[in-house]
């Protein structure tokens, strides 16, 4: 959980929105698995200091998180699980991430996307969260600049369809943003997990089965070996990953 100071709090807990088996189901369907990873750790995050577009780069502990989820990634691939490439936002932190992935999966390098890039936040961008209080105590509708929750989702959704382009329709990891992964789950799940709700965990992966209709959110927020567990049993249930 994290503790704002103006006293809301956020989980950052793991939801599993749609039971592996039936994930497998809607795989079998003809969907494909994309998997959204959140960069690592920056020194911005360890302040709350919003990036945005800033493209601040990987701290210490963000690489050894890039690294660990490298290898998280790499036992599923051992269990069976084949991925076609990595795809990523532009800014340097998800880059980083991307290429630790990449390697780690003997995959080219990652394809870059501007479609994945963070969520605009004009005026807020580079704030923490008291100057974002003292400065624009209305939020982002008073900055007024800002990359709406709705845009931001509806370019997620653009850059899923972007990654299954690139993939040819296969398996997908996509190292991206919070703000834009929770604006797209926000709008997959009614406003049930995502911007206003829930916060992503550096390095945690969130899956969608997408590819026909409005994708289909399955996981968010999977963190460590539970992200490992809940990929490896779609295959378990005879998806085709």
């Amino acid at each position: 959980m994290t503790q704002f100071k103006h006293g809301r709090t956020l989980p950052t807990t793991p939801f599993i929105i749609v039971n592996p088996q039936l994930a497998a189901h809607y795989l079998l369907e003809g969907r494909v698995l994309v998997c959204l990873v959140r960069h690592g750790q920056t020194d911005w995050n360890l302040i709350k200091r919003l990036q945005g577009r800033e493209n601040v780069p990987l701290n210490e502990a963000g690489h050894a998180q890039a690294k660990g989820l490298s290898c998280v990634i790499e036992a599923t691939r051992q269990n069976g699980v084949t991925f076609s490439c990595v795809c990523s936002s532009p800014l340097s932190r998800a880059c980083d991430t991307a290429r630790y992935i990449a390697d780690s999966l003997a995959l080219p390098e990652p394809t870059v996307l501007d479609s994945l890039i963070e969520r605009d936040y004009g005026s807020l961008s580079g704030l923490t969260l008291a100057e974002r209080k003292q400065l624009f105590p209305g939020g982002e509708r008073q900055a007024g600049n800002v990359e709406s929750v709705p845009a931001a989702a509806a370019r997620m959704l653009g850059a899923i369809d972007d990654m299954l382009e690139v993939s040819g329709k296969k398996t997908v990891i996509g190292v991206t943003h919070g703000g834009l992964i929770n604006a797209g789950f926000s709008r997959l799940t009614s406003g049930e997990i995502g911007t206003g709700r829930t916060l992503t965990v550096n390095c945690s992966i969130s899956c969608v089965a997408a590819g026909i209709g409005e994708p289909i959110p399955l996981a968010y927020n999977l963190q460590g070996e539970g992200a490992a567990l809940y990929i490896t049993k779609l295959l378990i249930h005879g998806a085709e990953i």
